[in-house]
């Protein structure tokens, strides 16, 4: 049976909080399903609530200028998503896909902005969370601005690999189950451009590549390819 409080408790939104804003946030949230390929929410909604993985991959992307979609992150356990548009009490800036089956937590706004006012450490949490992944996007923008298709692609495994956004086969080996074209909106890069470094990078010896999934071998020699000294 899913124990609630005790998952809330690993959610980095809720570290070392008191016991009291845990109850509170448990009996305010929904626990719902989504399945693979369904939307959370869409570009341009209105934010009424912010999400809590419990398990499952949610694909965060936005349609630029010309069209293309940007895949700018891989949500998975235990991470928050949607909370801007509460704080903003704007609309929402990108869509929100599920990539599996997908069971998450609901907390609409009047909640958690009570939490929030209530419990200072929940600003504190949230404040760092917002800042790592400022600076994520801050080495990203680098690395796509300057790497090849290589590098580029070596970047987005790596950044899979050690945010956890995977699973591991019978043989220990690590396997990213995304398409292509997913790893090409991750790269900002084609499809085409994202098959031919694939190859590259699986004559190196790193990756073995299999229909919708990239198994990586030789994490450390992905990680000389993104530096250039391989």
């Amino acid at each position: 049976m899913f124990d609630l409080k005790a998952f809330l408790r690993q959610v980095p939104l809720f570290k070392d909080v008191p016991q009291r804003a845990i109850d509170i946030a448990a009996e305010a949230m929904q626990l719902r399903s989504f399945e693979a390929g369904s939307t959370l929410f869409r570009e341009g909604d209105t934010g009424e609530a912010l999400y809590i993985l419990v398990s499952g991959l949610v694909k965060v992307s936005k349609v630029d200028l010309d069209g293309h979609e940007k895949t700018l992150a891989i949500f998975q356990s235990s991470e928050v998503l949607g909370e801007m548009a509460l704080l903003s009490e704007d609309q929402r800036s990108a869509t929100a896909l599920a990539l599996s089956k997908v069971e998450a937590l609901v907390l609409y706004r009047d909640d958690f902005l009570k939490l929030l006012t209530n419990y200072p450490i929940i600003n504190l949490n949230l404040t760092s969370t917002l800042a790592q992944r400022l600076r994520g996007m801050s080495d990203e923008a680098q690395v796509l601005s300057y790497k090849d298709a290589q590098g580029r692609v070596a970047y987005v495994l790596l950044r899979l690999y050690r945010g956890g956004v995977l699973e591991f086969n019978k043989g220990g080996q690590a396997v990213v189950r995304l398409t292509h074209q997913e790893l090409a909106s991750l790269a900002g890069t084609s499809r085409e451009t994202v098959t031919r470094a694939l190859k590259v990078l699986e004559d190196e010896g790193v990756i073995q590549t299999r229909p919708k999934e990239v198994l990586i071998s030789d994490p450390d020699g992905l990680e000389e390819i993104l530096h250039g000294i391989r």
